[in-house]
């Protein structure tokens, strides 16, 4: 039988209570669907369907097997709310090398954010509000990246591949992929990351902040702090000034407004902090 994790069972906690919220939501929709709930209970819905994905994928991400989550989502969508210590009944293992090769993905999605957000910089042509939402979203990826390499132990050894796989360095590789984008591929990159549902990026890292990761524990997994990534991704684009102007008051303010600043324990363990300021009314239950 799979036994998970102390993270793994708070993720899967969170992926059964969220589902068990879109049960009850659906089931309040009565037999006009959506159309009976309000604008604001429609967009709560889909927030809770964005942060059940969220959620699933690093629930993934940390070894838990497809079909655990399935019967783990399956469980919520019937209504029933997590237990501690409900069976889950399978016996499939997931490789090391298959986590931490997904965990170099990450990373390296994170490193390219960075690239996108320094050459959008570089144009100039965006409002200040667009680069306010880059930077939450950057902040909270980071997070979210470092919390996920505490989850899985990663070594010494293991933390410095992910961060700089080749001999080359990561600025160098990101400003290669950067200036090949035709233009039109690099603002579609922009909008996916500024419309972000920003609650459901950062229920995840809650989650986890709940599960026990500290702020220490996520800055030991990536070497270069958000707002810096981007100064050297600039750097290595093309040196403007205009880069560091635009950064330079670093990407900290927006870690702060996730409410898990890097600097600072959470003030609470509440794993649907976030969501909870936007209308949110579930329960993740007790802990596992």
């Amino acid at each position: 039988m799979f036994e998970p994790t102390p993270i793994q069972s708070k993720l899967l906690k969170a992926v059964q209570n969220v589902a068990t919220e879109r049960h009850r939501l659906i089931g309040k929709s009565g037999t006009a669907g959506i159309l009976d709930l309000t604008p604001g209970e429609r967009a709560h819905l889909e927030t809770v369907r964005r942060t059940g994905n969220e959620l699933e994928a690093l629930a993934a991400a940390v070894g838990v097997p497809q079909s655990v989550i399935d019967y783990t989502r399956a469980a919520g969508e019937r209504g029933h709310g997590w237990r501690p210590g409900q069976p889950l009944l399978n016996t499939e293992v997931i490789d090391r090398d298959t986590v931490v090769a997904g965990h170099l993905r990450s990373v390296w999605q994170l490193q390219t954010m960075a690239g996108v957000g320094a050459a959008i910089a570089q144009q100039g042509t965006l409002p200040r509000d667009g680069f306010d939402a880059f930077r939450r979203v950057m902040g909270a990826s980071w997070q979210r990246v470092g919390a996920l390499g505490h989850a899985l132990d990663l070594t010494q050894r293991e933390r410095e591949h992910a961060w700089e796989p080749s001999s080359r360095p990561w600025t160098e590789r990101v400003a290669e992929t950067v200036e090949s984008m035709e233009r039109s591929t690099l603002t579609a990159r922009w909008r996916r990351i500024v419309e972000t549902d920003f609650v459901a990026a950062t229920i995840p890292v809650t989650v986890l902040t709940a599960a026990g990761v500290t702020p220490d524990d996520i800055s030991r997994q990536l070497p270069v702090l958000p707002d810096r990534m981007v100064e050297l991704a600039a750097l290595a684009l093309r040196p403007e000034p205009t880069v560091r102007e635009v950064f330079g008051a670093g990407i900290s303010a927006a870690i702060e407004v996730t409410g898990i600043d890097a600097h600072t324990e959470p003030e609470s363990d509440d794993p649907t902090g976030s969501a909870a300021d936007r209308g949110s009314d579930y329960d993740l239950g007790p802990d596992p």
